[in-house]
C-alpha cells in the first residue's frame, strides 16, 4: 500500500476518532468532564473534534496532490479517497445535526443534513452510471466551492458557533441565536452543493439516456 492510501486511510480513522470523542458529549455527565471553557460556548471536547476534522480535511488534498505528484495513482486509492470524504463529512454532519445548544436549538438543522446526504447520493449514483458507460464526471467549480464551505462551516459548528456566538443579539452577554447564523452559513453551503448537482445533471444528462437497442 503507498503512502497516499495510508493517508487516506488515516483520514478514515481519526473520522471514527471523531465519532466516538463527540458522541461523549450526549452523555447526561458530559458537563462534569468536559465544562465549557471559559465563555467560548464549547468545551474541550468540541474544541479537539473541530480540530481533528480540520486535519482530516487537509490530509484529503495532501494525499491527492502525493499521488498524482508521484504518478502513484491507483484504483484503491480512487474508490478509498471519496469514501473517506464522504464518511468525513457526512458523519460530522449527522452528529451536529443531533447535538442541541443550551437554548434547546439544533446545532445544524437535520433537514439541511438530510438535503447534503441526499445531493451526495444523487450525484454518486450518476457518477456510477456514467462509469458504467466509460465517461469521468470532472468536478465542477461549484462542487470545490461545496467542499471549501463545508470545511469551514463544519469546524464553526463543532465550536457552536465561534466565534459568532460572542455577537450579542440581544444585548444581555448570551450566545441567543448565534444557531441562525451557522445555520444560514451551512445553508450557503447547501446552495453551492445543491448546484453543483444541478450542473452536473445538466452537463451529463446524455448518460441517462436510455440507449436504443
Amino acid at each position: 500500500m503507498n503512502t497516499p492510501n495510508k493517508i487516506t486511510l488515516a483520514r478514515f480513522a481519526l473520522a471514527l476518532v471523531t465519532i466516538v470523542l463527540f458522541s461523549l458529549t450526549f452523555l447526561p455527565e458530559s458537563a462534569s468532564f468536559a465544562p465549557e471553557l471559559g465563555t467560548t460556548g464549547f468545551s474541550w471536547i468540541d474544541l479537539v473534534s473541530a480540530t481533528i476534522f480540520v486535519v482530516a480535511a487537509v490530509t484529503d488534498s495532501v494525499d491527492g496532490h502525493m499521488a498524482r505528484s508521484r504518478n502513484i495513482v491507483t484504483d484503491f486509492g480512487k474508490f478509498l479517497d471519496p469514501l473517506a470524504d464522504k464518511f468525513l463529512v457526512d458523519s460530522s454532519l449527522i452528529l451536529l445535526s443531533t447535538r442541541l445548544d443550551c437554548y434547546g436549538n439544533f446545532y445544524l438543522f437535520p433537514v439541511l443534513t438530510v438535503l447534503f446526504i441526499g445531493r451526495d447520493l444523487a450525484v454518486d449514483g450518476l457518477r456510477m452510471v456514467a462509469t458504467t458507460k466509460g465517461k469521468v464526471l470532472a468536478a465542477n467549480k461549484f462542487g470545490k466551492l461545496k467542499t471549501v464551505l463545508q470545511m469551514i462551516v463544519i469546524p464553526i459548528l463543532y465550536l457552536n458557533g465561534f466565534p459568532f456566538n460572542y455577537l450579542d443579539f440581544q444585548g444581555r452577554g448570551d450566545f441567543a441565536y448565534t444557531n441562525v447564523v451557522t445555520n444560514v452559513l451551512a445553508a450557503i453551503a447547501l446552495l453551492a452543493s445543491l448546484f453543483s448537482a444541478i450542473v452536473y445533471f445538466v452537463q451529463n444528462k446524455d448518460v441517462l439516456k436510455q440507449e436504443k437497442e
